[in-house]
């Protein structure tokens, strides 16, 4: 299964993210309460030494001095229960409450000492004073409930909690926005890369890539030149090979004619129509290779297009092919329309002569061949119709594949023919379809062009 550079990218991100936040949380959660605990013992101590300054020592003797007005302001409180003790050097109560009065370990003087207790079945904080009383100090004792505290807790909890799930979501949000600004750059490459056909091997436009992917788009534009560098060598030999292979091959085919219609001897006649047989069949394959070689798309560009009416493309094949049909005992009929591509009128040309030449081929001896161009459903046809013996369905998908031959094709063609229609169509935006006439009898080569216009309105049907 391939892994996803994404998936990994965030993976590394957030997994370490999902360790750190409860530890975040915790460090944040104790950070937050430790400093509110301090605060609300700082106050209980500061209670502490203010009710020190109400005992009064004579001598011996150790009382307690406070008004009934400052024990009730002590004992306020919103949340809380709040408590006081005051015992002397020898223990003995001198003011507060007697809940408070428990035995303690003795403590010096100025010291104050915090311990939680459980008292009543409540749950309590107090502080132990030690004030100077002679030679043994007096004990101040404040106690309060754990309301504030709890309540502190539970505070400082949904703080935390709500502090790190929006950190951590913020800062998931930001990684998979980071990620994903980061990789767009392959995406565009990949886009680029996706939307090419087989034969376009420019070099890739990455403007925006970073310095970590550009050494790639650099390889990969060095194999595209060396590729289209390849390419083009042999495409060039290809053309070149037709080319000087045209000429003699043209040359024998018409010497090889010329003998047959001289006088000679009648055993030399099977082999004078073999020789001119190859010969045809030589010449033909040679000008098909050079056809390939020229309607290559990667020789193609847009400034090579113009638009192109296939009436035009219609009539020049009536005056083309018009005489060879006659003698090849075929109906050859036209049905123009209006219509109008964005294409090259030479590779039009060339599309519909393989079409006709296919048709007058494979059709037989007293065939009707008809072409027509239409536009339907806003698209130009082109389309070519014989009744013939047709294409098997099973074979109408490899017929448009190079060299390949269907089971029950006559002539010496070489498989070229609706290969080249094909590398055509191709180039000009357009598809091939292949079937079968409503008759059940023949076959139909319609070729779909696309982004094209109309000129003018469809007009009564042209006939040649």
């Amino acid at each position: 299964m391939t892994r996803s550079l994404k998936q990994q990218l965030l993976l590394w991100l957030l997994v370490p993210l999902l360790v750190i936040m409860p530890i975040a949380a915790v460090v944040q959660y104790r950070l937050t309460l430790l400093p509110a605990k301090l605060e609300i013992d700082h106050q209980m101590g500061d209670f502490a030494i203010a009710l020190s300054s109400f005992i009064k020592q004579n001598g011996n003797k150790v009382s307690f001095e406070m008004s009934p007005e400052t024990e009730h302001l002590l004992r306020t409180d919103q949340v809380d229960t709040e408590f006081f003790l005051v015992v002397d050097p020898n223990g003995k109560m001198l003011a507060g409450d007697t809940t408070l009065n428990t035995s303690e370990e003795e403590i010096a003087t100025g010291e104050l000492r915090y311990v939680d207790r459980k008292i009543s079945n409540r749950r309590i904080r107090m502080l132990i004073y030690g004030v100077d009383c002679g030679q043994h100090p007096c004990q101040v004792r404040i106690a309060e409930t754990l309301l504030k505290r709890d309540r502190l807790h539970y505070q400082a909890l949904v703080a935390t909690l709500l502090s790190i799930l929006v950190l951590g979501l913020t800062t998931a949000g930001v990684m998979l926005i980071a990620v994903r600004h980061a990789l767009r750059p392959l995406q565009d490459l990949r886009t680029q890369l996706a939307d090419r056909s087989l034969d376009d091997l420019r070099a890739l436009d990455a403007p925006n890539i970073t310095s970590e992917v550009q050494p790639l788009v650099t390889t990969l534009n060095q194999l595209f030149s060396r590729l289209n560098e390849a390419s083009k060598a042999q495409k060039a030999f290809i053309a070149d090979a037709a080319h000087q292979l045209r000429t003699p091959l043209t040359a024998l085919q018409t010497e090889s004619e010329l003998a047959l219609m001289e006088p000679h001897p009648d055993s030399m006649q099977p082999t004078l129509e073999r020789l001119h047989y190859s010969a045809s069949r030589s010449a033909k394959l040679a000008n098909q290779l050079l056809t390939i070689a020229r309607t290559d798309p990667s020789f193609q560009t847009k400034e090579d297009f113009a638009p192109v009416e296939l009436i035009d493309v219609g009539t020049w094949a009536a005056n083309e092919w018009s005489h060879r049909a006659g003698v090849a005992g075929i109906d050859l009929g036209f049905e123009l329309e209006p219509a109008v591509i964005s294409g090259q009128a030479s590779l039009a040309q060339e599309l519909l002569s393989n079409l006709i030449h296919n048709s007058i081929e494979h059709a037989g001896r007293g065939a009707k061949v008809t072409v027509r161009t239409y536009v339907l459903a806003g698209s130009p046809i082109l389309e070519v119709e014989d009744d013939g013996p047709g294409i098997n369905e099973e074979e109408q998908d490899k017929v448009l594949q190079r060299f390949f031959r269907g089971r029950h094709a006559k002539g010496n063609g070489s498989g070229l023919g609706l290969a080249i229609v094909d590398e055509i169509a191709r180039i000009h935006n357009a598809r091939v379809v292949l079937s079968t006439p409503v008759n059940g009898k023949g076959l139909v080569v319609r070729i779909v062009f696309k982004n094209a216009s109309t000129i003018g309105t469809i007009t009564n049907t042209i006939k040649y």
